[in-house]
């Protein structure tokens, strides 16, 4: 499969400060790429120097297996952005704003009306952006970004301010795009939200990438507890002890540390073998945001 973004060995330095450390990332096409990080771990960096917004030393970023460095317009051309927060005239109409854009890309009033429906922002075309709501805003600042039909959507904090109707519509939004045919790399700190739209994730820690893989890879990988109510507690507890790591709690139900589904199995498999019954199995799995805090501890330990 071929990548839509490719660093190899992205630096950045301010003074004699390291902002980012030898980022390789790796962006899959077709791909919904979360980029998790805390303020200040150099996410908002990394989106800048993608779009050729900072200087970078060398050749490191690949976009669609073009070097940015060489071939930035043609890049930049198949690439629509929002960083930060929305950039648009104030004082034109939603219509007005994307009718400017029309005048450079040249894609014509159906172009304006699919977009407008794709962001859901049709009822509201003839209000004047200053007078939008937040979450208006940010579905504009969308619109405007995807005018154009880019491949790849690179998108800063696209969740900031929305409240929770608004996340759940740029959630749909982004699922739509993706199922075009766009890439979306988002950076974002709702950790709840890219559980839920990303496939791929990238973790950065204090300039560096503490974690790059699936989706799934991430949450496979860490351990979960399973809690189990059997007949025969105490046999029960003999008999995992041999495989896995467990102890009896207070109420007479076991808890069992395990790894994956395999463990999973295997725990039921040697329960049952040993004729015990099982009455009630509650796994506990651990979340993106467990998993966030783990790795940044492990990072900073």
């Amino acid at each position: 499969m071929m990548n839509s973004i490719t660093t190899k060995d992205l630096c950045y330095t301010i003074g004699s400060k390291t902002i980012l450390n030898n980022i390789n990332l790796t962006i899959p096409e077709g791909s919904i790429y979360g980029y998790l990080g805390r303020n200040g771990a150099g996410k908002s960096t990394t989106i800048k120097l993608l779009l050729g917004l900072l200087e970078v030393n060398g050749d490191p970023i690949f976009i669609q297996n073009k070097s940015l460095k060489q071939y930035r317009t043609e890049i930049l051309s198949t690439t629509g952005n929002l960083i930060e927060s929305p950039c648009f005239y104030t004082k034109l109409t939603v219509y007005e704003n994307l009718k400017y854009l029309d005048i450079v890309y040249g894609k014509g009033q159906k172009r304006i009306d699919e977009v407008l429906e794709l962001v859901d922002l049709q009822r509201e075309k003839k209000k004047k952006a200053s007078a939008l709501s937040m979450g208006m805003k940010q579905r504009l600042g969308i619109a405007m970004a995807i005018f154009h039909d880019p491949k790849l959507l690179i998108l800063d904090e696209p969740l900031n301010g929305l409240d929770p109707q608004g996340i759940f519509e740029m959630r749909k939004l982004f699922q739509h795009l993706n199922d075009e045919g766009k890439t979306i790399f988002l950076s974002s700190h709702i950790l709840s939200e890219l559980e839920k739209t990303a496939t791929h994730i990238g973790i950065i820690e204090g300039g560096e990438m503490v974690f790059q893989g699936t989706k799934n890879e991430l949450l496979s990988q860490v351990e979960k507890d399973v809690v189990l109510r059997t007949d025969q507690p105490e046999k029960a507890l003999s008999v995992v002890q041999e495989s896995f790591t467990a102890t009896l709690n207070s109420d007479n139900k076991i808890s069992v540390r395990i790894n994956d589904d395999k463990d999973f199995h295997l725990l039921l498999k040697n329960l049952i073998q040993n004729g015990i019954e099982i009455y009630d199995i509650d796994s506990q799995n651990t979340n993106l945001e467990q998993i966030f805090i783990n790795l940044i501890s492990k990072k900073n330990d």
